[in-house]
Protein backbone atom coordinates (compact mmCIF):
# COMPACT_ATOMS: atom_id res chain seq x y z
CA UNK A 1 0.00 0.00 0.00
CA UNK A 2 1.65 3.49 -1.17
CA UNK A 3 1.74 6.20 1.42
CA UNK A 4 -0.04 9.42 0.98
CA UNK A 5 3.11 11.58 0.24
CA UNK A 6 3.56 8.67 -2.93
CA UNK A 7 0.29 9.17 -3.89
CA UNK A 8 0.93 13.04 -4.04
CA UNK A 9 4.49 12.69 -5.82
CA UNK A 10 2.84 10.82 -8.41
CA UNK A 11 -0.43 12.79 -9.35
CA UNK A 12 2.29 15.47 -9.05
CA UNK A 13 4.52 14.22 -11.44
CA UNK A 14 1.45 13.20 -14.18
CA UNK A 15 0.45 16.94 -13.77
CA UNK A 16 3.72 18.34 -14.73
CA UNK A 17 4.19 15.54 -17.44
CA UNK A 18 0.20 16.74 -19.00
CA UNK A 19 1.48 20.41 -18.82
CA UNK A 20 4.63 19.77 -20.54
CA UNK A 21 2.32 18.22 -23.20
CA UNK A 22 0.20 20.58 -23.95
CA UNK A 23 3.07 23.38 -24.15
CA UNK A 24 4.64 21.14 -26.29
CA UNK A 25 1.42 20.83 -29.01
CA UNK A 26 0.91 25.04 -28.60
CA UNK A 27 4.44 25.49 -29.57
CA UNK A 28 4.26 23.01 -32.41
CA UNK A 29 1.21 24.34 -34.15
CA UNK A 30 2.22 27.65 -33.75
CA UNK A 31 5.28 27.11 -35.84
CA UNK A 32 3.50 24.94 -38.51
CA UNK A 33 0.29 27.50 -38.95
CA UNK A 34 1.86 30.88 -38.16
CA UNK A 35 -0.52 33.82 -38.41
CA UNK A 36 0.70 36.88 -40.74
CA UNK A 37 -1.71 39.75 -41.65
CA UNK A 38 -0.67 42.91 -43.16
CA UNK A 39 -2.61 45.43 -44.79
CA UNK A 40 -2.77 48.99 -45.92
CA UNK A 41 -5.36 51.67 -45.42
CA UNK A 42 -5.93 54.03 -48.70
CA UNK A 43 -8.78 56.40 -48.72
CA UNK A 44 -11.28 56.58 -51.40
CA UNK A 45 -10.30 53.05 -52.84
CA UNK A 46 -12.15 49.71 -51.85
CA UNK A 47 -11.32 47.71 -48.97
CA UNK A 48 -9.22 44.72 -49.62
CA UNK A 49 -9.29 41.37 -48.60
CA UNK A 50 -7.66 38.47 -50.81
CA UNK A 51 -5.80 34.92 -50.05
CA UNK A 52 -2.80 33.72 -50.94
CA UNK A 53 -1.81 30.27 -50.43
CA UNK A 54 2.11 29.71 -50.07
CA UNK A 55 4.11 27.04 -48.75
CA UNK A 56 5.77 26.85 -45.42
CA UNK A 57 8.88 25.97 -46.87
CA UNK A 58 12.32 25.11 -44.87
CA UNK A 59 13.84 28.56 -43.85
CA UNK A 60 16.87 28.38 -45.85
CA UNK A 61 14.30 28.12 -49.05
CA UNK A 62 11.56 30.97 -48.37
CA UNK A 63 11.98 34.50 -49.81
CA UNK A 64 12.17 37.29 -47.16
CA UNK A 65 9.92 40.39 -47.29
CA UNK A 66 10.10 43.11 -45.14
CA UNK A 67 6.20 44.10 -44.66
CA UNK A 68 5.55 46.96 -41.84
CA UNK A 69 8.49 46.98 -40.48
CA UNK A 70 8.90 42.90 -39.58
CA UNK A 71 10.79 40.17 -41.33
CA UNK A 72 7.99 37.64 -42.99
CA UNK A 73 9.51 35.11 -44.69
CA UNK A 74 6.86 33.80 -46.94
CA UNK A 75 7.07 31.78 -50.57
CA UNK A 76 5.45 32.43 -53.36
CA UNK A 77 5.39 28.81 -54.73
CA UNK A 78 2.73 26.16 -53.38
CA UNK A 79 3.65 22.70 -51.28
CA UNK A 80 1.42 19.95 -50.72
CA UNK A 81 2.90 20.10 -47.14
CA UNK A 82 2.28 22.34 -44.59
CA UNK A 83 0.58 25.36 -46.87
CA UNK A 84 -0.54 28.10 -44.85
CA UNK A 85 -2.60 30.88 -45.86
CA UNK A 86 -1.25 34.98 -46.41
CA UNK A 87 -3.73 37.09 -45.60
CA UNK A 88 -3.98 40.43 -46.38
CA UNK A 89 -6.79 42.87 -45.26
CA UNK A 90 -6.89 46.92 -44.89
CA UNK A 91 -8.45 47.17 -41.69
CA UNK A 92 -6.55 44.97 -39.88
CA UNK A 93 -3.63 47.33 -40.75
CA UNK A 94 -3.64 50.59 -38.68
CA UNK A 95 -3.13 54.00 -40.49
CA UNK A 96 0.77 55.30 -40.99
CA UNK A 97 1.22 58.61 -39.70
CA UNK A 98 4.01 60.70 -38.24
CA UNK A 99 3.10 59.63 -34.73
CA UNK A 100 3.90 56.21 -35.33
CA UNK A 101 8.00 55.81 -35.41
CA UNK A 102 8.79 53.52 -38.10
CA UNK A 103 6.36 55.82 -40.47
CA UNK A 104 7.73 58.85 -42.38
CA UNK A 105 7.59 60.33 -45.71
CA UNK A 106 9.83 58.42 -48.12
CA UNK A 107 11.52 59.18 -51.43
CA UNK A 108 9.91 57.35 -53.96
CA UNK A 109 11.87 53.32 -54.53
CA UNK A 110 10.39 53.41 -57.91
CA UNK A 111 8.69 56.21 -60.54
CA UNK A 112 6.34 55.35 -63.48
CA UNK A 113 7.73 58.23 -65.87
CA UNK A 114 5.44 57.06 -68.71
CA UNK A 115 4.12 57.20 -71.15
CA UNK A 116 1.42 59.22 -71.54
CA UNK A 117 -1.84 57.54 -72.67
CA UNK A 118 -0.45 54.30 -72.39
CA UNK A 119 -2.18 53.12 -69.21
CA UNK A 120 -0.27 54.88 -66.28
CA UNK A 121 -3.47 55.41 -64.90
CA UNK A 122 -4.59 51.85 -65.03
CA UNK A 123 -1.52 50.56 -63.61
CA UNK A 124 -1.60 53.47 -60.80
CA UNK A 125 -5.10 52.60 -59.93
CA UNK A 126 -4.24 48.77 -59.69
CA UNK A 127 -1.73 48.73 -57.81
CA UNK A 128 -2.76 51.02 -55.15
CA UNK A 129 -5.16 47.79 -53.54
CA UNK A 130 -1.65 46.47 -53.11
CA UNK A 131 -0.57 46.68 -49.34
CA UNK A 132 3.44 47.01 -49.85
CA UNK A 133 2.53 50.15 -52.46
CA UNK A 134 2.59 53.73 -51.13
CA UNK A 135 1.38 55.98 -53.99
CA UNK A 136 2.10 59.97 -53.98
CA UNK A 137 -0.68 62.04 -52.68
CA UNK A 138 -0.89 63.83 -56.06
CA UNK A 139 -1.93 61.71 -58.83
CA UNK A 140 1.01 63.54 -60.98
CA UNK A 141 3.68 65.41 -58.74
CA UNK A 142 5.32 66.99 -61.72
CA UNK A 143 8.32 67.48 -59.95
CA UNK A 144 11.17 66.82 -62.20
CA UNK A 145 9.82 68.34 -65.53
CA UNK A 146 7.81 71.76 -64.00
CA UNK A 147 10.87 74.26 -63.32
CA UNK A 148 8.89 76.00 -61.15
CA UNK A 149 8.34 72.50 -58.97
CA UNK A 150 12.08 71.50 -59.23
CA UNK A 151 13.16 75.08 -57.85
CA UNK A 152 11.57 74.22 -54.72
CA UNK A 153 13.76 71.77 -53.51
CA UNK A 154 14.00 67.51 -52.79
CA UNK A 155 12.28 68.31 -49.37
CA UNK A 156 9.27 69.94 -50.92
CA UNK A 157 9.37 66.73 -53.03
CA UNK A 158 9.72 64.42 -50.06
CA UNK A 159 6.46 66.34 -48.74
CA UNK A 160 4.54 65.11 -51.41
CA UNK A 161 4.80 61.50 -50.55
CA UNK A 162 2.71 59.72 -48.04
CA UNK A 163 3.90 58.31 -44.53
CA UNK A 164 5.03 55.21 -45.08
CA UNK A 165 6.56 51.42 -43.22
CA UNK A 166 9.74 50.10 -43.96
CA UNK A 167 8.63 47.32 -45.56
CA UNK A 168 6.63 49.33 -48.43
CA UNK A 169 7.53 51.08 -51.76
CA UNK A 170 6.89 54.27 -52.24
CA UNK A 171 5.99 55.15 -55.93
CA UNK A 172 4.72 58.11 -58.02
CA UNK A 173 3.60 58.62 -61.25
CA UNK A 174 4.16 61.12 -64.16
CA UNK A 175 3.81 60.33 -67.05
CA UNK A 176 5.72 63.40 -68.82
CA UNK A 177 8.80 62.83 -67.13
CA UNK A 178 9.51 60.01 -69.83
CA UNK A 179 9.81 62.58 -72.67
CA UNK A 180 11.15 65.77 -69.77
CA UNK A 181 15.31 66.90 -70.93
CA UNK A 182 15.52 67.01 -67.26
CA UNK A 183 13.46 64.23 -65.59
CA UNK A 184 16.39 61.23 -65.99
CA UNK A 185 19.27 63.11 -64.74
CA UNK A 186 17.21 64.69 -62.03
CA UNK A 187 15.79 61.59 -60.69
CA UNK A 188 18.98 59.87 -60.87
CA UNK A 189 21.21 62.97 -59.21
CA UNK A 190 18.46 64.02 -56.42
CA UNK A 191 16.24 60.73 -55.80
CA UNK A 192 18.95 58.02 -56.17
CA UNK A 193 21.13 56.34 -58.95
CA UNK A 194 19.32 52.40 -57.68
CA UNK A 195 15.77 54.48 -58.03
CA UNK A 196 13.66 51.90 -60.46
CA UNK A 197 11.76 53.25 -63.86
CA UNK A 198 8.45 51.95 -64.60
CA UNK A 199 7.28 52.85 -68.63
CA UNK A 200 4.85 51.33 -70.20
CA UNK A 201 4.57 51.92 -73.96
CA UNK A 202 1.53 51.11 -76.86
CA UNK A 203 1.19 51.16 -80.38
CA UNK A 204 2.51 54.61 -81.02
CA UNK A 205 -0.75 55.40 -83.78
CA UNK A 206 -3.10 54.47 -81.50
CA UNK A 207 -1.02 56.23 -78.63
CA UNK A 208 -1.50 59.14 -80.86
CA UNK A 209 -5.58 59.35 -81.58
CA UNK A 210 -6.05 58.87 -77.22
CA UNK A 211 -4.11 62.01 -76.76
CA UNK A 212 -5.25 64.31 -79.44
CA UNK A 213 -8.65 63.35 -78.04
CA UNK A 214 -7.38 63.94 -74.50
CA UNK A 215 -5.56 67.70 -75.54
CA UNK A 216 -9.34 68.29 -77.30
CA UNK A 217 -10.86 67.73 -74.17
CA UNK A 218 -8.68 69.56 -71.71
CA UNK A 219 -6.76 72.27 -73.78
CA UNK A 220 -9.06 72.30 -77.47
CA UNK A 221 -7.56 74.24 -79.82
CA UNK A 222 -3.62 75.08 -79.55
CA UNK A 223 -1.14 77.02 -81.58
CA UNK A 224 1.97 75.76 -81.36
CA UNK A 225 4.96 77.73 -79.99
CA UNK A 226 7.76 76.98 -82.51
CA UNK A 227 10.36 79.46 -81.47
CA UNK A 228 12.83 76.42 -80.81
CA UNK A 229 11.74 74.71 -84.14
CA UNK A 230 14.05 74.90 -86.93
CA UNK A 231 13.25 73.56 -90.36
CA UNK A 232 13.75 69.49 -90.56
CA UNK A 233 14.04 68.81 -86.70
CA UNK A 234 13.17 66.16 -85.06
CA UNK A 235 13.33 67.25 -81.05
CA UNK A 236 13.86 64.14 -79.05
CA UNK A 237 15.71 65.75 -76.25
CA UNK A 238 13.24 68.76 -75.58
CA UNK A 239 9.81 68.46 -74.24
CA UNK A 240 7.43 68.20 -76.96
CA UNK A 241 5.27 70.87 -78.18
CA UNK A 242 1.55 70.50 -79.08
CA UNK A 243 -0.49 71.50 -82.29
CA UNK A 244 -4.20 70.77 -82.00
CA UNK A 245 -6.12 71.42 -84.74
CA UNK A 246 -10.41 70.61 -85.14
CA UNK A 247 -9.61 66.88 -86.47
CA UNK A 248 -6.71 64.58 -86.07
CA UNK A 249 -5.53 64.17 -89.88
CA UNK A 250 -4.60 67.99 -90.02
CA UNK A 251 -2.71 68.16 -86.30
CA UNK A 252 -0.62 65.47 -87.49
CA UNK A 253 0.11 66.43 -90.98
CA UNK A 254 0.98 69.69 -92.55
CA UNK A 255 -0.17 71.51 -95.53
CA UNK A 256 2.05 69.52 -97.77
CA UNK A 257 0.81 65.98 -96.17
CA UNK A 258 4.28 65.99 -94.17
CA UNK A 259 4.46 64.61 -90.58
CA UNK A 260 4.60 66.97 -87.90
CA UNK A 261 7.42 64.80 -86.52
CA UNK A 262 7.79 67.61 -83.61
CA UNK A 263 4.20 67.72 -82.93
CA UNK A 264 3.57 66.01 -79.14
CA UNK A 265 1.26 63.89 -81.01
CA UNK A 266 3.70 62.13 -82.76
CA UNK A 267 7.07 62.59 -80.94
CA UNK A 268 6.08 61.03 -77.93
CA UNK A 269 5.79 57.96 -79.86
CA UNK A 270 9.23 57.80 -81.32
CA UNK A 271 9.84 55.99 -78.50
CA UNK A 272 13.51 54.82 -79.08
CA UNK A 273 14.65 58.85 -78.95
CA UNK A 274 13.24 58.82 -75.67
CA UNK A 275 14.28 56.08 -73.82
CA UNK A 276 17.84 56.51 -74.91
CA UNK A 277 17.86 59.20 -72.34
CA UNK A 278 17.06 56.76 -69.92
CA UNK A 279 19.32 53.92 -70.54
CA UNK A 280 22.65 56.47 -70.45
CA UNK A 281 21.94 57.19 -66.38
CA UNK A 282 20.33 54.12 -65.57
CA UNK A 283 21.03 50.25 -66.30
CA UNK A 284 18.99 48.31 -68.27
CA UNK A 285 17.67 45.55 -65.18
CA UNK A 286 16.69 48.87 -63.54
CA UNK A 287 13.71 49.81 -66.08
CA UNK A 288 10.74 47.75 -66.34
CA UNK A 289 8.89 48.31 -69.63
CA UNK A 290 5.71 46.72 -70.24
CA UNK A 291 3.27 46.42 -72.80
CA UNK A 292 0.30 48.69 -72.30
CA UNK A 293 -1.64 45.77 -74.47
CA UNK A 294 -0.58 43.22 -72.20
CA UNK A 295 -1.69 45.46 -69.08
CA UNK A 296 -5.05 45.84 -70.53
CA UNK A 297 -6.13 42.09 -71.60
CA UNK A 298 -3.72 40.55 -69.17
CA UNK A 299 -3.81 42.72 -66.01
CA UNK A 300 -3.09 40.18 -63.45
CA UNK A 301 -0.03 39.00 -65.63
CA UNK A 302 1.14 42.47 -65.81
CA UNK A 303 0.99 43.16 -62.47
CA UNK A 304 2.78 39.77 -61.10
CA UNK A 305 5.74 41.41 -63.70
CA UNK A 306 5.54 44.48 -61.65
CA UNK A 307 5.40 42.76 -58.18
CA UNK A 308 8.71 40.87 -59.20
CA UNK A 309 10.89 43.92 -60.43
CA UNK A 310 9.92 45.47 -56.99
CA UNK A 311 10.53 42.57 -55.39
CA UNK A 312 7.14 42.56 -53.45
CA UNK A 313 4.85 39.91 -51.82
CA UNK A 314 2.44 37.79 -54.49
CA UNK A 315 -0.51 39.62 -53.92
CA UNK A 316 -3.11 39.48 -57.18
CA UNK A 317 -5.07 37.14 -58.71
CA UNK A 318 -7.44 36.64 -61.49
CA UNK A 319 -10.38 36.94 -58.80
CA UNK A 320 -9.82 40.49 -58.07
CA UNK A 321 -10.65 41.56 -61.45
CA UNK A 322 -13.86 41.95 -63.47
CA UNK A 323 -14.14 42.48 -67.54
CA UNK A 324 -17.09 44.65 -68.17
CA UNK A 325 -18.29 43.99 -71.49
CA UNK A 326 -19.72 47.51 -71.18
CA UNK A 327 -16.62 49.88 -70.67
CA UNK A 328 -14.56 47.17 -72.63
CA UNK A 329 -12.06 47.25 -69.68
CA UNK A 330 -11.04 45.15 -66.64
CA UNK A 331 -12.39 46.77 -63.46
CA UNK A 332 -11.28 45.71 -59.94
CA UNK A 333 -13.40 43.43 -58.04
CA UNK A 334 -12.23 43.38 -54.73
CA UNK A 335 -14.13 41.67 -51.71
CA UNK A 336 -17.19 41.24 -54.43
CA UNK A 337 -17.56 44.89 -55.18
CA UNK A 338 -16.92 45.88 -58.47
CA UNK A 339 -14.76 49.16 -59.25
CA UNK A 340 -14.10 50.55 -62.15
CA UNK A 341 -12.23 53.61 -63.47
CA UNK A 342 -13.97 56.91 -64.40
CA UNK A 343 -15.49 57.76 -67.60
CA UNK A 344 -12.15 59.48 -68.69
CA UNK A 345 -11.33 56.23 -69.46
CA UNK A 346 -12.14 54.34 -72.60
CA UNK A 347 -13.27 57.35 -74.90
CA UNK A 348 -14.09 56.06 -77.90
CA UNK A 349 -11.83 56.95 -81.00
CA UNK A 350 -12.57 59.08 -83.73
CA UNK A 351 -12.98 57.20 -87.23
CA UNK A 352 -9.47 58.42 -88.85
CA UNK A 353 -8.33 58.46 -92.72
CA UNK A 354 -6.74 55.30 -93.36
CA UNK A 355 -4.19 56.50 -95.33
CA UNK A 356 -2.96 59.04 -92.66
CA UNK A 357 -2.81 55.91 -90.03
CA UNK A 358 -0.91 54.19 -92.89
CA UNK A 359 1.79 56.90 -93.21
CA UNK A 360 2.55 57.24 -89.41
CA UNK A 361 2.98 53.27 -88.82
CA UNK A 362 5.22 53.71 -91.69
CA UNK A 363 6.53 56.76 -90.22
CA UNK A 364 7.07 54.59 -87.12
CA UNK A 365 8.63 51.47 -88.18
CA UNK A 366 12.33 52.38 -88.07
CA UNK A 367 12.38 53.80 -84.69
CA UNK A 368 10.17 50.45 -83.56
CA UNK A 369 12.59 48.16 -85.13
CA UNK A 370 15.34 50.49 -83.17
CA UNK A 371 13.89 50.42 -79.83
CA UNK A 372 13.16 46.33 -80.12
CA UNK A 373 16.69 46.23 -80.63
CA UNK A 374 17.62 48.73 -78.14
CA UNK A 375 15.75 46.97 -75.07
CA UNK A 376 16.21 43.56 -76.78
CA UNK A 377 12.47 43.30 -76.57
CA UNK A 378 9.46 43.39 -78.40
CA UNK A 379 6.32 44.79 -78.72
CA UNK A 380 2.35 43.61 -79.63
CA UNK A 381 1.97 46.26 -82.33
CA UNK A 382 4.77 45.60 -84.16
CA UNK A 383 3.79 42.22 -85.33
CA UNK A 384 0.91 44.00 -87.26
CA UNK A 385 2.93 46.42 -88.83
Amino acid sequence: MLSRRSLLAIFGTFDLLVFAFFLFAIMTISKKTPVVRFQKIDRGMPKVTAVTEIAALPKTNRTVHHVGGSNISVSSSVNGNGVIKLTVEAKDYPGCHWKIKECRRRLPRAIIVGVKKCGTGTLRYFLKVHPQIAFSLEEEVHYFNVPSRFEKGIDWYRQQMPFSRPGQVTLEKTPRYFVSSAAPSGIHDQVSPKTKIIILLRDPVKRAVSDYLAMMSTLGLSEPKTDNITDGQIPPYVDPIYDIKPDFEHSVLDDDGAIKEWNGLVNIGIYSNHIRRWLDLFPRDQLLVLDSDTLTKHPVAALKKVEAFLGLASFFEKGQFHYSPKKGFYCLNISGRVQCQGSAKGRKHPTVDSAVLTKLRNFYRPYDDRLAEMLHQNFSWMTSL
